[in-house]
């Protein structure tokens, strides 16, 4: 992740010299490079070789990659008369671009770990969040399949924040790198082991147990990069006794749609998905440690 968000800095340096301060090809550059590699890696050295995706999952996920584009954009778009009339400028740009870096990311992270808190916990939030839990086997490229409505709002407060933090050229670049790669390998199906690093970044071996159908277990780890405000609110989940459930996606749920529009409609469908699924919504089993399910259906 490092050396993409440092590639990235220094490609758009030299497109800045060539071609022009409005060439901004670093990030994506970082990003699909980070892909191809991610790819590779999964294909070579999976964690779980039953989680290679099907030509139906790929085709599902190709789908949202290219509506969270759309989206992304969107959302720009509509906050920018916003972003240009926002009058607080924290001045992270007088920070070192490594320093910078970090700030920014941690400042997201509180953000979308708030937001995702929200997601699992308030009804209406997780009829559109529901969809990113959608897949019963995790690998690098469903880490975009997010409903289009939930994606729009977390890109457009992303953009508002990044222009109250005010972040150098070098330091925007790098930052948005890093959100272009970090995702994709979060959910990546990769044999690592990540140790005491758990604690600091939201890993792949961690953010599988946010995946997982048993409630209490998938209502935590609600870092996009980090693991830090995870931490400090309690969310953090790791338990050392035992390895990530082979059961991922949606426990109350199981009769969940999977192909790309019946997603996308989710939300106006909820109740004919409740009344498919009536064996097992009201099932309270599903639970670790005597904790009840808080998820709110």
């Amino acid at each position: 992740m490092v050396a993409g968000a440092v590639g990235a800095v220094a490609l758009d340096r030299w497109a800045r010299r060539r071609f022009g301060a409005r060439v901004q090809v670093g990030a994506f550059a970082a990003s699909v490079t980070a892909y191809g590699v991610l790819w590779a890696v999964e294909r070579r050295q999976p964690a779980r070789p039953e989680w290679q995706p099907d030509a139906d999952e790929v085709a599902t996920d190709a789908a949202f990659l290219a509506s969270v584009v759309a989206t992304q954009l969107t959302a720009m778009a509509t906050v920018a008369p916003l972003e240009r009339r926002v009058s607080v400028n924290l001045g992270v740009h007088r920070l070192p671009t490594p320093v910078g870096v970090g700030v920014a990311v941690l400042a997201y992270d509180l953000l979308h770990s708030r937001l995702h808190h929200l997601g699992h916990r308030w009804g209406p939030a997780w009829r559109l969040h529901a969809v990113h839990h959608s897949p019963e086997r995790l690998y690098w490229f469903n880490a975009t399949r997010f409903h289009a409505a939930e994606m729009f709002v977390d890109m457009a407060v992303e953009t508002l924040l990044v222009a109250v933090l005010g972040l150098s050229r070098d330091q925007h670049v790098a930052y948005q790198a890093l959100r272009g790669m970090y995702g994709q390998f979060q959910h990546g199906n990769i044999d690592l082991r990540s140790g005491a690093l758990d604690h600091v970044f939201s890993t792949p071996d961690l953010h599988r147990w946010h995946h997982s159908t048993i409630y209490a277990e998938g209502d935590t780890n609600y870092g996009a990069l980090t693991s830090v405000w995870d931490r400090v609110f309690g969310t953090f989940y790791r338990p050392d006794d035992r390895e990530v459930p082979d059961a991922l996606g949606i426990g109350r749920m199981p009769d969940f749609p999977q192909r790309f529009w019946e997603l996308e409609r989710v939300p106006l469908d909820w109740a004919d998905i409740r009344r498919r699924n009536a064996a097992t919504w009201d099932d309270d089993t599903a639970v670790v440690g005597g904790e009840e399910p808080q998820r709110q259906q």
